[in-house]
């Protein structure tokens, strides 16, 4: 139950983040944590090890996302963005969130996944193992995937860096 604790105080923030990234409702995002760190204790609870708990958690946390899409049958809704609670954000802040979170709803699940991953910070070994995706692949995936979002921002006249 400790090691539990431990790990659900550690990445709290970091899975909701990367939920609300995925999915673009916080409501919806807090229910993916509440099933993903569910899933996290009766693992434990059963006494298998989860070797590598960060990346069990993001993969987790992607699979249940992607599969609350499909489920819903849709990407995501921009008028289901989540809205900024900083009052001194400029408009051409927000304006540019939403263009951002506009081009991650035209990814596919998988790509999405991908740049919310890059966006965090996670090294390519943690994206391989949270994704499934193949280390050696990764990079040029990943690249692609940019690629993509980029060419969508400049649509709408955003800089992608």
């Amino acid at each position: 139950m400790k090691a539990f604790n431990q790990l659900y105080q550690q990445h709290y923030t970091t899975v909701f983040r990367v939920a609300i990234k995925m999915l673009g409702d916080a409501d919806e995002a807090a229910d993916i944590v509440q099933e993903v760190f569910l899933t996290l204790f009766q693992t434990m609870d059963k006494g298998t090890v989860v070797e590598y708990p960060r990346s069990w958690l993001y993969r987790m946390t992607l699979n249940k996302c992607i599969d609350r899409q499909k489920y819903n049958g849709r990407f995501l809704q921009l008028d289901s963005a989540p809205e900024e609670r900083v009052e001194d954000q400029t408009i051409e802040k927000q304006e540019a969130r939403q263009g951002v979170q506009e081009a991650l709803a035209k990814l596919k699940p998988e790509e999405r996944a991908l740049a919310v991953m890059y966006s965090e910070g996670l090294s390519y070994k943690e994206m391989a193992g949270a994704t499934g995706i193949r280390f050696s692949s990764i990079g040029k995936t990943l690249s692609r995937t940019l690629k993509k979002l980029e060419a969508e921002l400049k649509t709408k006249k955003y800089e992608l860096y």
